[in-house]
């Protein structure tokens, strides 16, 4: 899978193995501070885009295709030369052994060793202890999300033309 290859010889120096476990800011801003470091640096995402959610509203309204704010990580890292991409849903991590077990999207199983482990698989949506707000305010941490959001019918919006002749008043 990602890494050394099977046939190194054991006098062959090794380098140094990264794995980063989430394709988000965080894993993304981790795989750009190693660029040039010297290492096998293997970034694991069960999705193959990064999303920048702060955009998302967008797409639900519109304005920008999903295409504008999720390239494909592979895209983002492409320059990289000591960076390979795994699509895949980390299930464990053994950290005695300093491997992490993973499953493709075709169901095989494989196991990852590691150095150096960096854990950046995100966030929850947060609503600072009032979790009953959820149901005015749905999570939109995905483009799944935001899919499956319920729509509010389109305002209509006229204008009053009284005294001022510029007061818009809400007809629906």
């Amino acid at each position: 899978m990602a890494g050394r290859s099977e046939g190194t010889s054991a006098g062959a120096s090794v380098r140094h193995r990264v794995v980063i476990v989430g394709g988000g800011f965080g894993g993304l801003f981790a795989a750009r501070l190693l660029k040039r470091a010297p290492v096998d640096l293997t970034l694991i995402d069960r999705v193959n885009h990064h999303l920048f959610q702060p955009l998302l509203y967008q797409v639900a309204t519109g304005i920008l295709s999903e295409g504008q704010i999720a390239p494909p990580i592979r895209s983002v890292l492409r320059r990289q030369q000591n960076t390979q991409v795994a699509l895949a849903s980390v299930t464990g991590f053994d950290l005695d052994r300093r491997t992490i077990t993973a499953m493709r999207a075709d169901a095989v199983q494989f196991e990852l060793p590691y150095d150096s482990l960096i854990v950046a698989a995100g966030a929850g949506q947060s609503y600072f202890g009032h979790d009953e707000f959820s149901r005015w305010a749905p999570a939109t941490k995905t483009r799944k999300d935001e899919e499956g959001a319920p729509s509010p019918a389109p305002a209509r919006v006229g204008v009053d033309r009284g005294r001022s002749g510029r007061n818009p008043v809400r007809l629906s």
